[in-house]
């Protein structure tokens, strides 16, 4: 599980597609498609990456997701 599905899940977000470069997720009617920034993925992890992050900060575009979620529903 990348770490968007993980941070997203509980405000009620659900995958559409999963892949090494990309997560699709949607909620109601919204789909958000986050995307890898690794320079180098697996090689290489970026901090903050929406997919692949292990730090213990998150990305930006999960805590805009986040945000977006209450709006939504």
């Amino acid at each position: 599980m990348t770490h968007v599905e993980q941070e997203l899940k509980p405000f009620g977000f659900n995958l559409i597609e999963s892949s090494q470069a990309k997560v699709v997720l949607s909620i109601s009617h919204l789909k958000l498609q986050f995307d890898c920034v690794c320079p180098a993925y697996p090689n290489i992890k970026a901090l903050g990456c929406p997919l692949h992050s292990t730090s213990p900060g998150s990305s930006w575009p999960v805590e805009e997701a986040k945000r977006i979620a209450p709006m939504i529903r």
